[in-house]
């Protein structure tokens, strides 16, 4: 059977406010905080629940949360004007889900200088917070950032995970790659994600005004300090050749949520959904992937391209550790539904 496909394009575009700084002479520089405002519409090719595509994919956490944080950061900000020496963007993304379009636009076509963009504050997925913890990406892009961050985070009564590295999914990746510091504020992984199910009902948002509280402060230090932040290139090893060579997408359905700490060797499971292949297997949130089809698994990378390897109906032996003990599991990977 043979069909014709007509592919229509249509221009989306980025939304920017901007907010001058009060010193005469650091208003010249400017701090971004942004994050994406696209989601999966009603799914396609990136919704993890196949079975339903063409049903409203809402994206309430992935990322109306992040984009509404940033127009709620630029109100209060805008009351507090002359607090910040240096001038803010403020910036929705288009595109980021289809690859981070909005931003890679943005930095290749910039609306102000790339050399007067001391760092880029990205929030993506800032909605869910659990146990008070918080995802941290970029903290080692600048020297500064580790210690205001411990600074800012205890009076908010949050537990920040750290990660030195700029690189990740989301559209602070493309300011990285121009060598700006970063930071990725992230709330986790959950169930709901890239599904139908991700709703405005399962938002916390007395702890999305927590996070959103620590990305003000975080702009205000950035804005207000003396010198311009430096720079550090944070190189991290990642697998290579696209889909590992066999799947394609996300590969066949594990089932598990994973901790996105990067200071463990292993993959870190937050939660597992009990229905799902790894759940049936018996894996538990908290447990610690050190092992997946006899290859080693020392992060997530690692993890997503071995699975990628795999199909539906394929099964792989798991090794995991759990308080202290070894287990090894044998897995029967799933289609996703």
């Amino acid at each position: 059977m043979a069909t014709d496909v007509i592919r229509i394009s249509k221009p989306v575009r980025n939304v920017i406010g901007a907010l001058q700084g009060s010193d005469p002479t650091m208003r010249n520089e400017w701090v971004v905080i942004g994050g994406h405002y696209d989601h999966l519409g009603l799914g396609d090719s990136h919704s993890l629940a196949p079975s339903q595509i063409g049903q409203i994919h809402h994206g309430a956490d992935d990322n109306a949360s992040g984009s509404s944080g940033v127009m709620e950061v630029a109100r209060v900000t805008a009351t507090n004007k002359q607090t910040f020496k240096r001038s803010i963007l403020f910036m929705t993304f288009a595109g980021e889900e289809l690859g981070l379009l909005g931003s890679a636009y943005f930095v290749a076509h910039p609306t102000v200088p790339l050399d007067k963009t001391i760092a880029m504050l990205n929030m993506d997925m800032v909605g869910r917070l659990n146990n008070d913890r918080v995802f941290m990406g970029g903290v080692g892009t600048s020297p500064n950032f580790r210690g205001w961050l411990e600074e800012a985070a205890g009076p908010l009564n949050l537990r920040l995970d750290y990660s030195d590295s700029g690189i990740g999914g989301s559209d602070h990746m493309s300011f990285n790659e121009k060598h700006i510091p970063i930071l990725f504020f992230f709330t986790g992984l959950h169930a709901d994600y890239h599904r139908p199910s991700d709703t405005s009902d399962k938002i916390n948002a007395p702890g999305a005004i927590r996070v959103l509280s620590l990305a003000y402060e975080m702009a205000e230090r950035v804005a207000n300090e003396p010198s311009r932040l430096q720079y550090t290139e944070v190189r991290e090893q990642r697998p290579r050749g696209g889909n590992g060579g066999g799947g394609s997408g996300y590969g066949p359905y594990f089932g598990s949520v994973p901790d996105f700490r990067d200071d463990l060797n292993g993959v870190l499971f937050a939660d597992v959904r009990p229905d799902s292949p790894a759940g049936k297997a018996g894996l538990k949130g908290g447990d610690l992937m050190i092992q997946f089809d006899g290859k080693e698994i020392k992060n997530l990378y690692d993890f997503t391209y071995a699975l990628q390897t795999k199909k539906p109906g394929d099964v792989v032996a798991v090794v995991v550790q759990r308080a202290g003990q070894t287990i090894k599991v044998n897995v029967t990977l799933e289609a996703r539904k």
